[in-house]
């Protein structure tokens, strides 16, 4: 890798949001068997049924996701499986108690969530300069909940927040970075992609013809050189930092 150059001609930064404006408490599989436990508690049937229950529901989620399952929003995926495993393990279900479960594992994934040093204050040094956006694979209100948890949400007006209406939009599928792009009327060349995942943030903004900035945390921050490097991925340029403020160098 080379040492980088700052970065000039953008306009608009993406951010990736899960583990990069903000951090996992728990995962969801831990949330999930988390609610189901007080769920369980009100059936003695139910009782022992962590493991089947979020097995069944597992199984569909990731077999209508091979399957390229068309929903209008992902979170209607996530209410179709677990519906389908509560009437595979014989659970009484409802509507009305499929969307309640998985709010409470939403609410619950969220509280356990922290926000990285000094994001707050770099995404204001960013601000009046450009414009910010958000380019996820989660939920869109799973994004709008923790923006405004964090308070968050001034710099990234539901307007500027894209997220994958179905399976097959996800990243690192260039649909979302064109849809984005195309929204705010901008060329690649004038934006730049930042986030945790090499396949997902990374090597998507690059099929989509837009640099990168991989966030890469190596988890000792008294190892952390303060250094940017910088390397090619076919015609573009991905820029490697350990820290979210180091992005300050890169835009100086």
């Amino acid at each position: 890798m080379n040492e980088a150059k700052p970065l000039s001609g953008k306009q608009v930064i993406f951010f990736d949001v899960n583990q990069t404006l903000v951090l996992q408490g728990l995962s969801f599989e831990a949330c999930f068997r988390e609610v189901w436990g007080a769920y369980a508690a009100r059936w003695e049937a139910a009782a022992g049924e962590s493991d089947k229950l979020w097995e069944a529901y597992i199984t569909r989620w990731h077999q209508r996701k091979k399957a390229r399952a068309t929903f209008k929003q992902l979170d209607e995926l996530q209410q179709q499986c677990l519906r389908e495993a509560f009437l595979e393990r014989r659970i009484p279900v409802s509507g009305a108690m499929v969307n309640s479960f998985l709010q409470e594992v939403l609410q619950l994934q969220i509280s356990a969530k922290t926000m990285p040093p000094r994001t707050q204050e770099t995404l204001s040094l960013l601000a009046p300069r450009y414009t910010l956006a958000i380019i996820s694979n989660s939920p869109r209100v799973e994004v709008l909940l923790l923006l405004e948890r964090f308070g968050l949400q001034t710099f990234f007006p539901p307007e500027r927040i894209y997220t994958a209406l179905k399976p097959a939009d996800k990243k690192p599928a260039p649909v979302l970075f064109k849809s984005a792009l195309h929204a705010l009327r901008l060329t690649p060349r004038h934006a730049v992609m930042v986030g945790n995942s090499w396949r997902h943030d990374v090597c998507g903004a690059v099929k989509a013809g837009m640099d990168a900035i991989w966030l890469h945390e190596s988890g000792d921050p008294a190892l952390e050189s303060p250094k940017i490097n910088r390397q090619r991925l076919g015609k573009r340029q991905v820029y490697l930092i350990k820290r979210i403020e180091q992005m300050l160098g890169l835009f100086s």
